[in-house]
């Protein structure tokens, strides 16, 4: 009976174990191995096969999804070559009065020979985005050129024609006449890209070369970058997608394209220490590009509001050395004599926190939306004013007839050490001369000591010091008295700077003792 029993419960293992393999083999037999789910075309529950959404992301046999999107694009994107004329500074030594008269030629200016011309090219990068002939690059590719010329994939050449620029996104928009259809690039939406998405550059680095409508490949590194300076330029709007696909000097202008071969930027700028690429490229947004397009398009000019201020982003230090509620919104860091913001009442040290019923988030976004808003505008801001809101209506001013250009500033550092490592001097015409800047009523700084309070929070030689918490600075001596009151407070004192022709908050948190 024990060997029956045993026998038994044997049985039942094997047959439990077969039951299994039985019902695996029947759901096996139902599943389509890979590739004939691709030949035969199974449909989904949407209807849509399921060959059509692997066709997508592989047109052949062993190749990679970009080799479909590099074919649509590639013929849409054009050669640039911008041609202007520059002086000449060279001189000959005859243009000398002593070797004049060495040689018994008159002085003087009416003999001297008409200061000489000499062509100058730029070469960049561009993609046709409508069948009429529009064409999309950077301002700086074009900027001051008297003749463009635009290359075509098939090597067709036109003179083209600059419709409009936009200086502060780095936008321009060109038109040839073709007489024959233009392949052109759709204009996506770079509001829908994440971080990680691939992305494809396609432009002409180191033209000289020849490696005309070269492709590159990476992925998004960031959005919403700002803040940059590209030599001694810095657009004023700033919202750049961050990429490692590869750019290099000569593919500014070009798309930066996302799978489904929309341009979703603008290839405008990379960060390098060497001038090649170094994994960081950065390209205007389209929906940024679009906007400017559409009114270059229609007037050749961009209208922007203007206000008149400028905003800074408020940190916990500043906060905190203010005696603000929150960080929330942008400090009114600079008001503008005859400014709408000066005529509507705003005053240093407001805080906006809501912009014509938007809130306010950074110093950025609030550029963006007093431009969006247009001139001639009325608006209203709520502002945060000795621990109280109050609402102000402004009339907003054309930026084009406000805005000029301003000087880069001079910084240096020395080793001398005062308070909070700073060593100032009474702005005088002689002191301040060196800086690019006037003298004004304040306490000019004249070293920083590296690694100190001051150079920690960004101040520079050449900053000039307005007010240092509540007190107003007129002179050294009353910085240095200033000084002496606040030696032994640890927390973040205010700092109210003009530095070149922008007034700004900075806040110094002292060293613990």
């Amino acid at each position: 009976m024990q060997f029956w029993a045993k026998f038994k419960g044997m049985l039942w293992v094997f047959a439990v174990g077969g039951i299994f393999m039985l019902a695996g083999l029947i759901i096996g037999s139902n599943v389509s191995i890979p590739g004939k789910l691709k030949a035969e075309g199974s449909s989904n529950q949407q209807g849509v096969s399921s060959a059509d959404i692997a066709g997508e992301m592989m047109p052949a046999a062993g190749h990679s999804p970009f080799v479909h999107v590099a074919e649509n694009v590639r013929q849409a994107v054009v050669n640039i070559s911008a041609e202007s004329m520059t002086e000449d500074n060279f001189h000959s030594f005859m243009d000398d009065d002593f070797f004049r008269r060495f040689f018994g030629l008159p002085p003087g200016d009416s003999q001297r020979p008409q200061p000489r011309m000499r062509k100058s090219e730029s070469l960049g990068s561009g993609f046709v985005f409508s069948p009429e002939g529009y064409i999309m690059t950077n301002n700086h590719v074009v900027e001051g050129a008297e003749k463009v010329t635009v290359t075509l994939s098939d090597e067709r050449k036109y003179k083209a024609e600059i419709v409009g620029t936009d200086r502060e996104t780095d936008i321009a928009i060109l038109k040839i006449e073709a007489d024959h259809k233009l392949p052109t690039i759709n204009l996506g939406d770079s509001d829908s890209i994440l971080v990680g998405d691939w992305v494809m550059a396609v432009g002409n680095p180191f033209p000289q070369l020849g490696l005309d409508r070269t492709v590159t490949v990476g992925v998004v590194s960031a959005k919403g970058r700002k803040g940059l300076m590209f030599g001694e330029e810095m657009p004023a709007y700033q919202n750049y997608i961050q990429t490692d696909a590869s750019i290099n000097p000569g593919n500014s202008g070009g798309p930066l394209v996302n799978l489904q071969g929309e341009a979703i930027g603008v290839n405008s700028a990379i960060a390098s220490p060497s001038g090649g690429n170094v994994g960081i490229g950065f390209a205007i947004p389209i929906n940024m590009a679009k906007q400017v397009a559409e009114q270059l398009k229609k007037s050749g000019v961009v209208s922007r509001g203007y206000l008149g201020i400028f905003p800074q982003d408020i940190t916990e230090e500043l906060k905190e050395a203010n005696g603000l509620p929150s960080t929330e919104g942008i400090l009114v860091a600079q008001v503008d004599k005859d400014t709408p913001a000066e005529k509507g009442g705003l005053k240093v040290g407001d805080v906006i926190t809501k912009f014509n019923g938007k809130k306010v988030t950074d110093a950025q976004q609030f550029r963006f939306l007093v431009a969006d808003a247009g001139p001639g505008v009325e608006i209203s801001v709520v502002v945060w004013r000795n621990s109280s809101t109050r609402d102000i209506t402004i009339k907003l001013g054309d930026r084009a007839q406000f805005v000029t250009a301003t000087k880069p500033v001079k910084e240096g550092s020395e080793t001398e050490q005062g308070w909070l490592g700073i060593e100032v001097e009474t702005p005088s015409q002689s002191n301040t001369q060196d800086f690019g800047i006037k003298p004004i009523p304040g306490a000019l700084i004249v070293s920083v000591e590296p690694g100190s309070p001051a150079d920690d929070a960004g101040l520079a030689v050449g900053d000039i010091i307005l007010k240092v918490g509540g007190n107003d600075i007129e002179n050294a001596e009353d910085f240095r008295r200033a000084g002496s009151e606040m030696k032994n407070s640890s927390k973040p004192i205010s700092f109210y700077i003009s530095r070149g022709d922008q007034k700004i908050f900075v806040a110094v948190t002292p060293v613990e003792k």
